[in-house]
This record gives C-alpha cells, structure tokens and sequence, in this order.
C-alpha cells in the first residue's frame, strides 16, 4: 500500500512499477539532471575564475611599470644597481608612481626600488610574467593567514605570477595563494651547502678578494649559489661558479678592514690625506677623507666616483 500510494501520487511513477521501461527513462532523466547540474557548476566556477582573472588584470595594471630611459633614473638607484652587480649594464628601466623603478640588467638580475629610491627586492629573472603590487593590496584574507602562521615574520614582497599571489617573508618563506587569497603552499627556494663544497673557482674568488672574511653559510637556488661572508657581505655565483652579483648590509667599516685596493688608491691619488670615516651603504664603500671628500668603490673595491661637496 506504501509503495501504490507513493506511485500514485508522483506523475514518474504512474505506470506500473515494475516496467522496464520506466525504469529506464527515470534513470536516463536521472543522468541527465545529474549531468546538467554538474555542467552548471562548472560554467559558474569558471566564471567565477574569469571574473577574478579581470579583476587581479585591472588591480595589477595600475601598478605596470612604464619604460624610461636611464638617464631618467635617480643617481643612487642606478649607482646602487651597478654597484650590486659590477661590469653589468641596464637593458631597460621602468617607473611607476606607486611601485618605484624596475632596472633589468643584461645579466638576468632584476631589481625594484621605491619611490625616493630605496632599494626594496631583487629576483633573478626566470621569464615569468611576474607583476609586483603593493603589499597593502593584498587580498585580507592572505595578510589574515601570514599574521597567524607567521607572526614573527615580515612581509618583503609582493607579486601576481600565473594566477597566484607570491608573497615573499622576511624569513625567506616564499608564500603561493590563489586569486581569492586561499592559501596554496609554502616553499623555501634555498637548499643550504656546506661551504667545502662549493666549487673550486668560488672559494678562490673569495679567498683573492676577501682574504680576511669566512663563509657563515652558503646556499643554492634554482639558477645561482648565494654565499654569505661574517663582514656582512654576500656573494651571489653562476652554478658554475662565476661571480655575478654582490649585496651587503649597510653599516660602519673599521678602515682596517677596507679592502686593499681602496686604501691603495687613497694612498695614490690622495698622499697628503687620511681616511677618517668608512662605511657600507646602498652596497657600495662611502670613504670619507680628511679634507671632506667622500669616495665611493664598490663592493670589491673598484673605483667609482668621487663627491667634493
């Protein structure tokens, strides 16, 4: 009686029960409901994942850098860049008024600088289509996710790359969320090296231009080693081991740890003077002489230019 009363109340079911055939229609009309219901979800998970696509196009394009000619460019970042990487030249610079400047260089390197010129972030350039954004937009729920699981940690970058934020954290965590800001995964890019391991022409680089400095600690990315010194200097190499690249943290230098090569050529081309002051910054020597001029060398000691004011 449960199952007639039932039949006979639902219009699929008013042909006797039992039929074959019926059966059979109502698990095709089953199928398709079921197939359409599925299609329906994907065409609105799709939309929804345009909608964010052009929403991310229109947040980011506001933030593209606009080529400019070097010469446009402020003297410290352009010294700062040349410095950071000696015998490299820019291929193209690029200036945005809430970004900064972009410099890529012919060795693959790119570097970012703030507005007044500060230097801020540099990445070795893997033909990504990498577009940096201020870390104030970020999605709330990514700056939400990093104050929790990371709360001694400080956001250093930010940047949109096939679809994903990448956020990158002072610790060296690099961060990967999706467009909605639902995190994705974590991932240091560093693998440590022991420093005996290194190649053979790294350490001779190191023990001809810093013979009074040791390795604290090496590592190796994707594309270079990264070799940091106890003088606050760090070295970046090929994986064949050719120097590239150096960086330092700013700070004063006793005038007994300046390389040879400045001290040679203050006592050359500067006899009746001393050196009174010495210190790093924005990775160049800052050497202040007896009768007020500063010289500038880089980070291995190379002339760069001189300051009489």
């Amino acid at each position: 009686e449960n199952r007639k009363s039932f039949c006979e109340k639902n219009i699929f079911f008013r042909q006797p029960f039992k039929s074959p055939s019926r059966i059979v229609n109502i698990t095709k009309m089953l199928v398709m409901l079921k197939k359409s219901f599925l299609l329906s979800l994907v065409c609105l998970l799709v939309l929804q994942a345009c909608t964010n696509e052009r929403q991310i196009a229109k947040q980011t394009e506001q933030y593209r850098f606009q080529n400019v000619a070097t010469t446009e460019l402020p003297d410290r970042v352009l010294n700062h860049a040349l410095a950071t990487f000696p015998g490299s030249s820019v291929l193209s610079a690029g200036q945005n008024s809430t970004m900064g400047y972009e410099l890529r260089l012919n060795n693959a390197w790119e570097l970012y600088y703030n507005v007044s010129g500060d230097f801020v972030h540099k990445q070795y350039n893997d033909n990504d289509d990498d577009r940096p954004i201020p870390i104030s937009s970020l999605p709330q729920n990514v700056r939400d996710y990093i104050a929790t699981n990371y709360p001694n940690a400080t956001i250093l970058w930010a940047e949109v790359d096939d679809n994903e934020y990448e956020v990158t954290l002072s610790d060296g965590t690099e961060l990967y969320f999706d467009l909605r800001g639902r995190f994705i995964k974590a991932e240091l890019d560093d693998v440590p090296v022991n420093p005996a391991d290194l190649p053979a022409n790294i350490l001779s680089y190191i023990q001809a231009n810093f013979p009074n400095a040791q390795i604290l600690q090496a590592e190796r990315d994707d594309d270079y080693y990264e070799v940091y010194l106890n003088n606050g200097i760090e070295l970046y190499f090929s994986l064949t081991g050719n120097f590239i690249g150096i960086d330092s943290d700013d700070r004063q230098v006793n005038i007994s740890d300046l390389p040879a090569a400045i001290t040679a050529y203050v006592s050359q081309n500067y006899p009746n003077l001393t050196i009174v002051s010495a210190e790093i910054d924005d990775n160049m020597y800052e050497i202040e002489l007896s009768n007020g001029t500063e010289l500038y060398f880089d980070l291995n000691g190379n002339f760069l230019y001189a300051d009489f004011d």
